[in-house]
C-alpha cells in the first residue's frame, strides 16, 4: 500500500494518518516477504543516483535504498506519511519532501532511477505516473514498480475486497502481465518480471528507458 492518492478515491489525509502507526505491520502481514523486496531493489538500483523514491509511505523501501544509492529523495504527498520519513530519516542524508507522483515538479532528466513501490494499484490512470516517471529520467535510467498484485489469486482478490471496506481504494487489481504490459507502453524496455508470492503477492516490473529516448 501506499499513502499516494487517486484522483477522485476517498483516501484523505485524515484516513493515512489513522493508517500510518500501522502501516509497517499492515504490509509485512500481507507480505512477510517484503524485506527482502527492498533489498532486492536497493540491489537492482546500486550505485544509481540520484533516485527519487514517489509515494514514500513510511519509508520500507527508503530504508534500504539509502544503503546503495546516492541523493535518494524519498516524497509523498501525505503529511502523516512525510512526517514519519522526517523523523525515520533525520540526519540521514534523505531528502523528504512532498510531491505528486502524477505530477512531479522535477525538470526533465533529472533522476538516474525511480522507484514507486507500492502505488500504481491506486492510480485510476497509473499510466500518467508512468510518463511522469519517464519524463524526469535521464537516458538509461531505472524505473522500479513493486506493486501488490491484487487480482493476482483467489485469496488475494478476496482481501482486497477486505481492504476496500477500511476505504482503501484500490483502483486496478493487477494479475499477469498487466503491469509489465503498462510499463512497456509508458515507453520502457522491462528488463524484469517477477511475482513474489504471499497473502497479496507483488509483481516486481523493473523497467529502463532508452538511451535514444
Amino acid at each position: 500500500m501506499s499513502s499516494e492518492e487517486a484522483p477522485g478515491a476517498k483516501h484523505s489525509e485524515a484516513y493515512w494518518r489513522r493508517h500510518a502507526r500501522r502501516y509497517d505491520r499492515v504490509t509485512l502481514f500481507l507480505n512477510r516477504r517484503f524485506p527482502r523486496l527492498a533489498a532486492r531493489v536497493a540491489r537492482d538500483l546500486k550505485g544509481r543516483g540520484p533516485v527519487l523514491e514517489l509515494a514514500a509511505g513510511t519509508g520500507l523501501v527508503t530504508q534500504a535504498l539509502l544503503e546503495t544509492v546516492h541523493g535518494l529523495v524519498a516524497t509523498d504527498r501525505s503529511e502523516a506519511m512525510l512526517e514519519t520519513l522526517r523523523n525515520r530519516f533525520q540526519s540521514s542524508g534523505v531528502v523528504v519532501r512532498p510531491e505528486d507522483a502524477l505530477s512531479i515538479g522535477s525538470p526533465a532528466a533529472s533522476f538516474d532511477a525511480v522507484v514507486a513501490a507500492n502505488v500504481l494499484h491506486l492510480l485510476s490512470q497509473p499510466s500518467t505516473m508512468l510518463r511522469e516517471a519517464h519524463r524526469v529520467l535521464q537516458p538509461g535510467g531505472l524505473l522500479a514498480v513493486p506493486t501488490f498484485a491484487h487480482g493476482e489469486t483467489l485469496l488475494s482478490r478476496f482481501v482486497s475486497r477486505l481492504l476496500s471496506l477500511t476505504g482503501l481504494a484500490v483502483t486496478s487489481r493487477f494479475a499477469g502481465r498487466k503491469l509489465s504490459e503498462l510499463v512497456q507502453k509508458a515507453g520502457f524496455t522491462v528488463l524484469s518480471d517477477e511475482l513474489i508470492p504471499g497473502i497479496l503477492p507483488i509483481r516486481y516490473v523493473l523497467g529502463r528507458k532508452g538511451t535514444s529516448d
